[in-house]
């Protein structure tokens, strides 16, 4: 913005020298557009006061300094000094609507977004305003997650950090004075921090690289042998325009950031190395290494791309990364998309002010099927709030850590621990033999946890077995065994599983010569009718012998003593080929049964002719038996 020169010299001649305060003026500037916006904005506040009466110019700028310091309640009093005043900037409409929502101010917000959409159309506010009514929606999200605060304090911005031996590597600030231009300004450096039980125990300087100005969002390769991480393009910290392209800056004034790797040797870590894909001209960062270390993802904002800052990534061949390739439309918006995290080869986690959110940077999640990112999932509340929220990752299966300022000062993020909630069920059920339904003693139940073996329960003498931590965020496998029975699995997802039926009925094992008595296949007395309910039974003996295709059997009758032996014979015969042709209707092959009638010649007690025997007694001889005569096993 062109700066109102004879104002500025009619304010300062009071003081001195005016061809000095021009210069004082211009180094503000150059402070500005190179980034030290806290520099910058003491001067401006310092000019503003000199005034005697309001330039918009200096609000302006206050404004924008305040708003990129993330001091969202001071840039709002700036900008609603100027938004009236006609000159200003597309963007200061666009950067106040965004303070607005922050400070959750949503229907000002609207209005200042369209007032934004009215000056310059071709920016698509839609989103903006969806993000604005999802922010004032009545909350009704129920989260599987936590987030508490952590004990970890940073002493300025969060600019990504990675697990690293136990613990967290990142970047922290360190005030520098510079004698030559008398001014303060921020230089960072790598710490790492050691992790105990949730809480941060210690903090050391991280040496493997060090540079006079920016180093940050560090990512390390799955083996841990080589670390990328961002850095400053240029040695040079200030310059004035024309020696930009002397001092390696780029042509907007300002150090480029680009990503540099880094490798582990025997004496320390090697010298820091550019990526192929840096350029003076653009800033790349934040490196995320996929878990196979193949694949880089990062964010850009070189020309051409969808918005401010894309999402991009290279492939490595050999040690040579490949060109950058965006992520496609579906992930990138008009806006920012930063801090991509790979949780695994398909689930992307990455922060944007470009999708629907609630206000500042929102935390997404997408996953690749089919070769394509879907539709990014804004996160919920939990995770997401009006200010800036981003730099997810995780440090195990079900927990990890985020940055967000929603508590914080200007100027300062936090570092926030959120874990998944465990909720867990009991679940259980009984073990019963499938051919006579009788409960199973003692039987064997390996329990898998995602195709992890966990424990082995057993059942009680009444068959029943019972496991109270069950958790509804994993799958689940039981293999249960006994021995006289065939082996069973079943598969189980607590969400969805009645688990409080979880119910094993297990096919005994047949082998040759193996009797199995039934005595309550009945019948009608005196005839060789299959009395209704027995037909279940034989259904039982159906799948038993479908089960067991190889095996062949004899299908005996017996009777109690009492009555005639030859009408006893002759009743048992009827009987047992009654239930053969029953098995047989039922799909048994017929050429594996036998039907045989026994009659009163093969008791099981004392309860012969003339006995005087109770009901009872007589019942036990009253019986159909299945004998295996022979098992063969089919190719």
């Amino acid at each position: 913005m062109k700066l109102n020169y004879s104002l500025i010299v009619g304010a300062f001649l009071l003081t001195g020298n005016v061809f000095s305060q021009i210069k004082a003026v211009e180094d503000a500037d150059n402070l500005f557009y190179a980034g030290e916006y806290k520099s910058s904005l003491a001067m401006y506040e310092d000019f503003e006061k000199q005034l005697k009466h309001k330039d918009y110019n200096w609000y302006h700028k206050i404004g924008e300094a305040k708003y990129k310091l993330k001091d969202y309640a001071g840039a709002a009093e700036a900008y609603a000094i100027v938004v009236d005043h006609k000159g200003m900037p597309n963007d200061m409409y666009l950067h106040y609507a965004h303070v607005l929502r922050y400070l959750n101010k949503h229907e000002e917000a609207k209005g200042m977004y369209q007032k934004f959409f009215d000056h310059h159309g071709k920016h698509d506010i839609s989103n903006y305003l969806k993000g604005c009514d999802l922010a004032m929606m009545k909350n009704i999200e129920v989260s599987k997650f936590t987030v508490t605060a952590t004990n970890l304090s940073l002493p300025g911005f969060y600019f990504g950090g990675a697990p690293y031996n136990d613990g967290l590597v990142y970047s922290v600030p360190v005030e520098v004075f510079d004698k030559k231009n008398n001014i303060h300004y921020p230089n960072y450096k790598l710490v790492y921090s050691k992790i105990q039980k949730g809480d941060f125990v210690s903090t050391e300087d991280f040496t493997a690289v060090s540079t006079k100005f920016y180093i940050g969002s560090p990512d390390f390769s799955p083996d841990g042998n080589t670390m990328y991480f961002n850095m400053t393009e240029s040695d040079m910290k200030f310059s004035h325009h024309k020696k930009f392209e002397k001092h390696g800056i780029a042509h907007h004034g300002r150090n480029t950031l680009n990503i540099y790797e880094i490798d582990k040797t025997g004496s320390g870590w090697s010298e820091p190395q550019p990526v192929a894909f840096n350029s003076l001209d653009h800033n790349t960062i934040h490196p995320c290494i996929s878990p196979d270390g193949r694949k880089m993802f990062f964010a850009c904002d070189k020309p051409g791309g969808k918005g401010g800052y894309d999402l991009y990534y290279s492939q490595k061949t050999g040690e040579t990364w490949s060109a950058p390739v965006t992520l496609g439309d579906m992930i990138n918006s008009q806006d920012n998309e930063m801090f991509p995290y790979m949780l695994n080869d398909t689930t992307l986690y990455f922060a944007s002010d470009g999708h629907v959110g609630y206000g500042g940077a929102d935390l997404f999640v997408s996953y690749l099927k089919n070769s394509q990112w879907q539709t990014p999932e804004n996160m919920g509340r939990t995770f997401n709030s009006e200010k800036d929220d981003f730099g997810i990752f995780y440090t195990g299966p079900r927990e990890g850590y985020f940055a967000s300022n929603r508590n914080t000062e200007p100027g300062k993020d936090e570092l926030l621990y959120f874990s998944r909630k465990i909720s867990l069920k009991i679940g259980g059920g009984e073990i019963t033999d499938k051919l006579y339904l009788s409960r199973i003693e003692g039987a064997e139940v390996d329990l898998y946890e995602n195709d992890v073996f966990v424990t082995t329960l057993y059942s009680d003498r009444k068959g029943d077995f019972k496991y109270e931590k069950f958790d509804t965020e994993k799958k689940y496998s039981l293999h249960v065994k006994k021995k006289g029975y065939r082996e069973k699995e079943m598969e189980i997802d607590p969400l969805t599983a009645d688990m409080d039926k979880l119910d094993f009925k297990l096919q005994p094992i047949i082998e040759k010569n193996t009797v199995l008595t039934f005595n309550d296949i009945l019948f009608e007395y005196g005839k060789a009718e299959v009395l209704g309910d027995s037909r279940t039974i034989l259904q039982r003996v159906t799948e038993l012998l479908i089960d067991n295709p190889g095996a062949k059997v004899e299908l005996s009758a017996h009777t109690d003593s009492r009555g005639s032996d030859k009408v006893n014979q002759d009743l048992s015969q009827k009987r047992s080929q009654a239930c053969v042709d029953i098995l047989v209707a039922n799909g048994v092959d017929i050429n594996n049964l036998v039907a045989k009638g026994y009659g009163e010649t093969k008791l099981k007690n004392d309860c012969g002719n003339n006995s005087t025997c109770s009901e009872e007694d007589h019942a036990i001889n009253r019986r159909v038996e299945i004998k295996v005569l022979d098992v063969k096993v089919l190719e």
